[in-house]
């Protein structure tokens, strides 16, 4: 169980190296989609590990809202179901 502070330092991290992976070549590409679903995973973690107003305080530092909370959210669970295939 991930606390406010390691939760928020491991987003941080997760959203610099997002921001770097913005360019067009193919494996850069691949390597965006693959941090893409280690931050749905994230997301994951904070719901189970945060209390409800902790996790609200969390989106709004990151600016990050519903839909694209729920976007990452997506991104890991289609990686998951295709790991089932």
């Amino acid at each position: 169980m991930k606390t406010f502070s390691q939760t928020r330092t491991a987003f941080l991290d997760t959203f610099t190296q997002l921001s770097q992976l913005d360019k067009p070549e193919k494996v850069t590409q691949a390597l965006r989609i693959v941090k893409e679903r280690d931050t749905g995973k994230l997301c994951y973690q904070a719901e189970e590990d945060l209390p409800q107003a902790e996790l609200f305080l969390l989106k709004d530092m990151l600016k990050v809202g519903k839909s694209r909370w729920e976007n990452y959210k997506q991104t890991y669970r289609e990686s998951l179901s295709s790991w089932i295939r």
